[in-house]
């Protein structure tokens, strides 16, 4: 019976009346069999030891076997009803004593070992109840005859899939068919299996994935009789995993929306770069048309006109290969430059385009200024294209603010001297807002605008180990500055 190993939780004295009452139970039964049968078997008192020994132990198994001696020698050995025993029936009582002996040890030992037994049972049941994973058991159909409480962590009663294969409550059958097909015919093989992974229902529906595996189990006969195997949850796992594959995927789409973008941004700027020396051509071409078609041309212009030509097509092959160089973080030659010397090379590149808008260009150089090392072409280009910014901010001002100033001095500061020009304009000027957009690729405040005249500005200062920032003029209008250190 399920409660015959509770002796330890019963009182000394009720342990210890068990064999004096199993024995006092034979004693009266021994003398009812005497009054039918005249001849009570002996054999009943082994019964009250084994009785005895079961329930309470070794020690009432021993007092058993004395209480049985005992009465053994008074109801059954000569002298009858005497404790004395005859020399020739001492046998007899030592046969009686060690059959007692043994039938108590045999059952003291039978009962440590279900004992020991039924605590091992239990013991894996409460792991097979606690544990996250489930067990199970399938027989040679491959349905569920047999699953642990550990499914209802997902909300399933394990009844509720008994008779049933896992096939019937998979729901990626569908979407992976080859894997269920494998799955399948290693079941046909009675072959062990190990991480299949597939993905289920819980109660409420949501998806759940859970990883199996199992082993074939076989009769004496080598029979088939099912599977027998364990399950987990491996929900968490395989999301975590779907979620690295999702970020590997949008890393590797960033990377190539950053090399469209890159290559976006080279086209933007060649383009952005190229467009003043062809418009200086287109001009200069125009003017060569204007001068051939008068009734005398002047070839001297023309002359003058074509060589300017010639010369604008040169920079603009040179501002490519800047460019270029400059987006390829490749290094690029410097060496003296007279800061002076470049401002008055650019400002006739803007006469045209200054004087279109009534523009009045003011200069204050600061004569004596050391030279800086750095590309003379690309600071062509940065003068050239701040200038042009603070041209196109006075087209929208009235006539008597359209004034432009550039100026060129030499300070020490921070860092040590540093040679500064200065672009000042009196026109629309920049806000709050715009000022810490100002530098960045593709940001604009002028329509049609690229955005990327600035920033190519400051990538090619910065490469001359300078500074270009702006400010907000008190009044009207915006500067623009840069500076370069002192070569020395």
């Amino acid at each position: 019976m399920p409660d015959s190993l509770g002796w330890r939780r019963h009182p000394v004295i009720l342990n210890y009346g068990v064999p004096v009452l199993s024995v006092g139970v034979v004693l009266a039964l021994t003398h009812w069999l005497n009054f039918y049968l005249h001849a009570a078997p002996a054999s009943l008192f082994i019964c009250a030891v084994a009785v005895s020994a079961w329930l309470g132990g070794l020690m009432p198994g021993l007092l058993a076997t004395v209480l049985s001696c005992l009465v053994f020698a008074y109801l059954f050995l000569p002298p009858l009803h005497s404790l004395a025993v005859v020399p020739s029936e001492i046998p007899r009582l030592v046969v009686f004593l060690l059959a007692a002996l043994f039938v108590t040890c045999l059952s003291v030992a039978e009962r440590s070992a279900t004992k020991a037994l039924r605590d091992s049972e239990q013991r894996f049941r409460d792991y097979a109840e606690t544990a996250s994973d489930w067990l199970w058991e399938t027989g040679p159909d491959h349905t569920f005859t047999r699953l642990s409480e550990g499914l209802t962590a997902l909300g399933i009663p394990p009844s509720s899939r008994i008779g049933f294969t896992r096939r019937a409550f998979a729901t990626d059958v569908e979407e992976e068919p080859e894997k269920w097909r494998v799955h399948a015919a290693a079941l046909e093989a009675h072959q062990p299996f190990h991480g299949f992974v597939y993905r289920t229902a819980a109660a409420d529906g949501s998806p759940v994935y859970i990883s199996t595996r199992g082993w074939p189990m076989f009769d004496a006969d080598r029979h088939f009789l099912g599977y027998r195997g364990v399950t987990t949850d491996v929900t968490a796992a395989v999301r975590a995993d779907q979620a690295e594959k999702a970020l590997h995927e949008a890393q590797a789409e960033l990377a190539r929306v950053a090399r469209v973008t890159t290559l976006g941004e080279l086209a933007a700027s060649i383009a952005h770069e190229v467009n003043q020396p062809l418009a200086a051509i287109g001009a200069d071409a125009n003017a060569c048309l204007h001068w051939l078609a008068a009734d005398t041309p002047d070839l001297d212009r023309v002359r003058e006109a074509l060589n300017a030509i010639v010369k604008d097509g040169h920079r603009a092959g040179e501002v490519i290969t800047r460019v270029r160089t400059l987006l390829a973080r490749s290094s690029v030659a410097h060496e003296p430059c007279d800061l002076n010397g470049v401002i008055r090379d650019v400002l006739p590149l803007v006469g045209p385009e200054i004087e279109r808008h009534g523009i009045l260009l003011q200069t204050s150089l600061s004569p004596g200024l050391p030279q800086v090392a750095g590309d003379r072409i690309q600071l062509q280009q940065v003068l050239l294209n701040l200038i042009l910014n603070a041209a196109e901010a006075l087209r929208e001002v009235p006539p008597e603010r359209r004034r432009l100033v550039v100026r060129s001095t030499f300070e020490r500061r921070e860092g040590g001297p540093g040679v500064i020009v200065a672009v000042e304009d009196a026109g629309v000027g920049f806000g709050e807002a715009a000022a810490s957009r100002l530098f960045e690729a593709f940001y604009t405040t002028k329509p049609g605008g690229l955005g990327m005249g600035l920033s190519i500005s400051r990538s090619i200062i910065d490469s001359h180990r300078g500074r270009l920032w702006a400010t907000a003029n008190p009044d009207h209008g915006a500067t623009f500055h840069l500076a370069l250190p002192e070569m020395r």
